[in-house]
C-alpha cells in the first residue's frame, strides 16, 4: 500500500511541475546563454509580464488615433493604449543594453526594454521610460509622448523557456 501511496505523490507532483507557463524573465544571463547559442534575438516571442496603460491627452478636435481607444473623462479627450498582461511581441532593435519589442503587427512603434541602472545579471529586462516624473513614466510611442500609467512602471518581458534548452551542436 505504501508502494502506491508513494507512487502516486510522486505522479502528482511531476504532473503539477510539468504545469507551469513555460515561461521565464528575459534577463542579461539569460540573454547571453541564448546569443552564445546563436540565436537571434530577433527570432524570440516575448511576452509582457503585467498590464501596461500608456495614456495622452488629445488636443481638442484630435479625436482620430492610430491605436487604442479615446476616453472622454473630465471634459478632455484622452487617448489610452493598453496592453495586457501575456501580450506577445517581437524583438525589433536590439542594443547592447536593451531591446526594443513591438506589440502590434506591422506596425513600427515599439517600447524599449533593458537592465535599469541598479540592475543585476539576474533581474530581468524592465520597462524603459524616456524619463520619470513621480511614479509615472514618460514613453515615445508612436512619434507622441504617453505616461505610462504606475501600474506598469515595474512591467517586464518573458520568453518561453524552451529557448534555454536550445543548444547549437557544431
Amino acid at each position: 500500500m505504501k508502494k502506491y501511496l508513494y507512487l502516486a505523490i510522486v505522479s502528482c507532483s511531476l504532473i503539477l511541475a510539468s504545469c507551469g507557463n513555460g515561461k521565464t524573465y528575459f534577463t542579461p544571463s539569460i540573454r547571453s546563454k541564448i546569443e552564445a547559442n546563436s540565436i537571434q534575438l530577433t527570432q524570440l516571442q516575448f511576452y509582457v509580464d503585467r498590464d501596461i496603460q500608456l495614456t495622452r491627452d488629445l488636443e481638442s478636435g484630435q479625436t482620430k488615433v492610430t491605436a487604442g481607444t479615446v476616453k472622454f473623462e473630465n471634459g478632455k479627450y484622452t487617448n489610452v493604449i493598453l496592453l495586457k498582461k501575456g501580450t506577445p511581441g517581437v524583438c525589433t532593435m536590439v542594443s547592447p543594453n536593451k531591446i526594443s519589442i513591438s506589440f502590434e503587427v506591422g506596425n513600427s512603434s515599439y517600447l524599449n526594454f533593458g537592465r535599469t541602472q541598479v540592475g543585476t545579471i539576474s533581474d530581468p529586462y524592465r520597462i524603459l521610460a524616456d524619463s520619470w516624473v513621480s511614479d509615472y513614466g514618460l514613453i515615445t510611442y508612436e512619434g507622441k509622448i504617453y505616461h505610462l500609467e504606475a501600474g506598469g512602471t515595474n512591467a517586464s518581458v518573458l520568453i518561453k523557456t524552451k529557448w534555454l534548452k536550445t543548444s547549437k551542436v557544431v
